[in-house]
């Protein structure tokens, strides 16, 4: 993994308060995006929080990735590959994607609930390594694989830490990995269990307490005794990797999953890289009063920032605000009643033609847009650190044409 030292001074000077600012300068960057609606990411922002995740995954002497589920828009992988050793994967097609913009020599690293025997094959013909949900698709990967994929198996720690129970991975009855309480008999059954290489495990969702990591390491230690050729832990996502990230927990867990078995280890954060470093810019096309509040139909909608709908919340923006100044709603263009952003107190009116920057939308907002209503897409772009816009991907009608099985599909 390349450490730029220049790029790594930078970070390990910069203080949360100056990492703040940094996004700030780069959100007014990105209101001058060519066209709106529109999804920027920051080159500046992506390397700096790249950085400083390598730096603090090479401290604690564990190897970096990066997964495309939060964002897999290339020219955001190649801008972070520079910085990772590899990058995990949820499908075949991901994986076809991070191996494009893979450097020489990088890790991929995949993992999905379930593989139909034709991904399956696929992806061992793609990846470094497979880890597989139950010891059943264990079995079925050893009777497909014919290359040198590392195969290892997804365990449910039986330790959720995610408030919210959809984003648990732990929750019950869920479909993601092999219980712990059950892994001993399972394995012991099973002909495949001598074959597992390695170990993932993934039980958290955007929490900054890496102390529960350790947690897990510790409760999971029971079932990696009972694998005797045990290469590899991959310990998943779900932590964010701050300025004031205490990376204690994580070195201790590394030294002693090294010293106890002499596996490496991964963690692959995603939201932690992207998250702050992407916008949403959208552009005001009506503004009129309603009872007293002032309603803004956006030329953007929820449907391309869909965890502000699930979660109902209001995402901050570019805007600025006061206690007791006009509330404005801040509303999506398509037919949905509930297609709000949400409601501020703004020192200025807004008015039509007016831009608005949507902060911390770099994950799961790109990767889960839709087309709601024929509303376009954003186009997405690289925010260039000499201030410039790289056009990174576009939707045209001839996309929404061909998603809804047009015969003709036009070009336009």
């Amino acid at each position: 993994m390349r450490l730029d030292p220049w790029m790594c001074a930078t970070f390990m000077g910069m203080s949360s308060l100056e990492f703040d600012r940094l996004i700030e300068s780069q959100s007014r960057l990105a209101l001058g995006a060519p066209t709106t609606p529109a999804y920027v990411y920051s080159e500046q922002a992506l390397e700096t929080a790249a950085a400083r995740a390598a730096s603090i995954a090479s401290d604690a002497g564990c190897k970096l990735l990066y997964t495309l589920k939060s964002c897999a828009l290339s020219p955001a992988l190649e801008t972070l590959s520079a910085w990772v050793e590899g990058f995990s994967c949820s499908s075949t097609f991901e994986a076809r994607l991070a191996r494009e913009s893979a450097r020489t020599g990088q890790l991929l690293h995949c993992y999905s609930p379930a593989f139909s025997d034709s991904d399956m094959a696929e992806a061992l013909s793609i990846v470094d390594f497979l880890s597989l949900n139950s010891f059943a698709q264990l079995g079925r990967a050893l009777a497909l694989r014919r290359g040198e994929a590392s195969l290892g198996i997804r365990l449910n720690p039986e330790i959720g830490f995610a408030d919210d129970v959809r984003y648990d991975p732990c929750r019950p009855h869920s479909k993601l990995g092999v219980p712990l309480s059950l892994f001993d008999a399972l394995a012991e059954r099973s002909r495949s269990a001598v074959s597992i290489d390695g170990i993932h495990v993934h039980n958290n969702c955007e929490s900054e307490d890496l102390a529960e990591l350790a947690l897990t390491v510790e409760a999971m230690s029971s079932a990696l005794r009972t694998l005797p050729n045990l290469r590899w832990v991959n310990l998943g996502g779900g932590y964010y990797l701050g300025p004031d990230t205490d990376a204690a927990p994580l070195r201790e867990a590394t030294a002693w999953l090294k010293s106890e078995y002499g596996a490496s280890v991964f963690i692959e954060p995603g939201t932690a890289l992207v998250q702050e470093a992407g916008f949403l810019v959208a552009e005001a096309l009506d503004v009129f009063e309603n009872d007293g509040v002032d309603v803004a139909v956006l030329d953007a909608s929820t449907s391309h920032a869909p965890e502000v709908f699930e979660y109902s919340y209001a995402p901050r923006t570019t805007l600025s605000t006061m206690k007791g100044g006009r509330r404005t709603i801040l509303a999506g263009r398509s037919c949905l009643a509930g297609d709000v952003f949400g409601s501020y107190e703004l020192s200025e009116p807004l008015a039509a033609r007016q831009r608005v920057g949507m902060m911390a939308a770099g994950s799961y907002s790109h990767s889960r847009a839709a087309p709601f209503n024929g509303i376009p897409e954003p186009h997405s772009y690289l925010l260039k650190r000499n201030g410039t816009f790289e056009l990174a991907s576009e939707y045209r009608y001839a996309d929404f044409a061909r998603r809804n099985g047009a015969a003709a599909v036009a070009t336009s």
